[in-house]
């Protein structure tokens, strides 16, 4: 049996293995070229709170058992079990339909009534995306598995997110259980998405409330510090604030930290991103003063950015425009 260390977004984690069959040991050569794939995250909700409830030992025991479950369903339909990360799955498919149909299984095996799992009140959320991938010693790397990885933080218990690729090639017949979420800013991409939900339960689903307008871009926000003028919106959608010469708009002050904040286009908004020590104060016209500590905030209308400390001369003007 071939073990493998989990690898994910730059993080190692060598707690958390999953086992391959040795006949599986093929795909692991390594290749750089991107292979037509559609990946498979599933993670069990709350699984935080029922460590917290039940305690390690507890949690762990049904944390296990529920993955070796989800495992069984990717390997019914075909598909391939990269990994465990913590209580999670990442798997990948040849097929966007067999990548459903194993999500789907998951959720029926869970809530069947023979399952020692149903009584605890287990339950999973899973994201698909489809696109191209490089399959590489065992992992697969690509954007697509970024976008499943935000589909299924964004999905509730018992839900199935699609991506729009991963839509688009389903059959017919699978293309009726699907609605419409919305076109969505995922995190850390500047790009709309757009979501769907796969009703595996359609006798209980919510009707849905009709078209919707697809959101987009429609505002420029105006920044200004000195002689320095940004527009970010659909062209620009990244402006960086700091003490270090290689910032897009430099503060020599020793209260600002060397790369202090970052303001952002994410979807139809513009967000004010603190990564400092000091934290950042946003003092709105309106005369709202926010203060942003390692976290995100909404910038509307107009006024002022003052990185460090609130009473500094130095401060970042920003004000959003209509298109």
């Amino acid at each position: 049996m071939l073990s493998l260390s989990v690898c994910y977004l730059g993080r190692t984690d060598r707690r958390s293995t999953v086992t391959t069959n040795p006949a599986d040991e093929g795909d692991a050569t390594p290749s750089s070229s991107a292979t037509p794939v559609s990946v498979l995250f599933v993670d069990i909700s709350g699984s935080t709170l029922m460590y917290a409830v039940r305690g390690d030992a507890a949690a762990f025991a049904l944390t296990s058992a529920c993955l070796s479950l989800l495992e069984e369903q990717v390997c019914r339909f075909g598909g391939r079990v990269i990994k465990r990360i913590g209580d999670a799955i990442l798997a990948v498919f040849n097929e966007a339909e067999q990548a459903v149909h194993a999500a789907t299984g998951m959720h029926h095996a869970l809530g069947a009534p023979d399952c020692a799992l149903h009584g605890e009140g287990v339950h999973v959320r899973v994201g698909i995306a489809s696109g191209t991938a490089v399959l590489d010693g065992g992992d697969v790397y690509g954007d697509v598995v970024n976008v499943a990885a935000r589909l299924v933080s964004l999905a509730g218990a018992d839900e199935i997110f699609l991506s729009g690729d991963t839509h688009g090639a389903l059959p017919p017949e699978m293309c009726e259980a699907v609605r419409l979420i919305d076109q969505l800013s995922l995190r850390g991409r500047p790009d709309w998405v757009l979501v769907y939900e796969y009703l595996w339960r359609r006798d209980d689903a919510t009707v849905s409330a009709g078209d919707r307008t697809m959101r987009g871009c429609r505002a420029a926000l105006e920044v200004s510090f000195g002689s320095q003028v940004f527009a970010l919106g659909t062209d620009c959608v990244k402006l960086t604030i700091g003490r270090d010469d290689d910032n897009d708009i430099t503060i020599a002050e020793d209260v600002v930290s060397r790369h202090h904040a970052d303001v952002i286009v994410r979807g139809d908004k513009f967000l004010l991103v603190d990564r400092s020590t000091n934290g950042t104060y946003v003092l709105t016209d309106g005369g709202d003063t926010l203060r942003v500590t390692r976290e995100e905030v909404t910038l509307a209308g107009g006024g002022r950015i003052v990185p460090g400390r609130k009473t500094l001369e130095c401060f970042v003007r920003y004000q959003v425009r209509s298109r």
